[in-house]
């Protein structure tokens, strides 16, 4: 979700009314949601119009380690570098009002700005969505941090801060289990796609999807790309960009903010 704000405001206007959104879900799925939740930190992203204001880049994006969070990539698409961004913790379900700020940023090197306001045959629209990762590193490390760990993995559930309804303003902490979860086939890069309980907006691109590891541990396998078929900017059917850590295109983000 991107909105124009007066530049001076930019740093802190996250909702201040939030909630914790919860879907009755099996166990399995509830587990997921709630790991999700716990991981899960809203992200802006600032780029500044010339005239005194700013358009302002409403995201979602999970902490994969206690300074490392993961988002898409097309959240940073206007942000020239790590001091236009601002990522927020969250504590019982309300976004920390302070800012945390951003040491490194780093987009996957396959990532096409702005492949969303572009047309695409779907072969192209499956290889846009499956780079569509990036990688902030935080200046200081998060209090009371509970990163996801990658791993494989499909369904389970996912969280995001995005507004709860066309029109609404994003901050609001929601989590939801996923169903009718579909792989893409054939050559083409892998690109996931799924149902969520409730509705998704564009602020919960970059949100976790997290599923349950050979363990038993929840992890994290995708971050949410884009809504299917939106009204308003809204809807349940989503598409999911895979996780792969092992990935040339994950290390090469790793390695560029300086975590190889």
């Amino acid at each position: 979700m991107t909105r124009l704000l007066p530049f001076r405001d930019t740093a802190s206007r996250l909702g201040v009314v939030a909630c914790l959104c919860l879907v009755t879900a099996p166990a399995l799925a509830q587990g997921a949601a709630e790991a999700a939740a716990a991981a899960t930190v809203s992200v802006q992203a600032v780029e500044p119009t010339g005239d005194g204001r700013a358009k302002v880049a409403d995201c979602s994006g999970a902490l994969i380690g206690p300074d490392l969070v993961l988002t898409s990539g097309h959240c940073l698409d206007g942000a020239a570098g790590p001091t236009r961004v601002a990522v927020f913790a969250y504590r019982g379900g309300r976004p920390v009002p302070q800012p945390l700020a951003v040491a490194a940023i780093a987009r996957h090197p396959a990532h096409v700005i702005g492949w969303r306001e572009k047309a695409g045959d779907p072969e192209t629209r499956q290889r846009e969505i499956a780079a569509d990762l990036a990688l902030l590193r935080l200046a200081a490390p998060v209090d009371g941090a509970r990163p996801l760990p990658l791993g494989a993995g499909e369904g389970g559930a996912i969280a995001g801060t995005g507004a709860v309804s066309p029109g609404g303003r994003s901050g609001v902490m929601k989590r939801a289990a996923l169903s009718a979860v579909r792989a893409s086939t054939g050559a083409g890069a892998r690109v996931v796609f799924a149902t969520a309980a409730v509705t998704m907006c564009g602020g919960d691109s970059g949100g976790p999807a997290v599923g349950t590891g050979t363990g038993g541990e929840p992890v994290l396998w995708g971050v949410t790309a884009a809504v299917l078929k939106p009204k308003g900017g809204c809807g349940a059917r989503i598409a999911v960009t895979p996780v792969d850590p092992a990935s040339d295109g994950f290390r090469a983000m790793r390695a560029a903010v300086g975590r190889p």
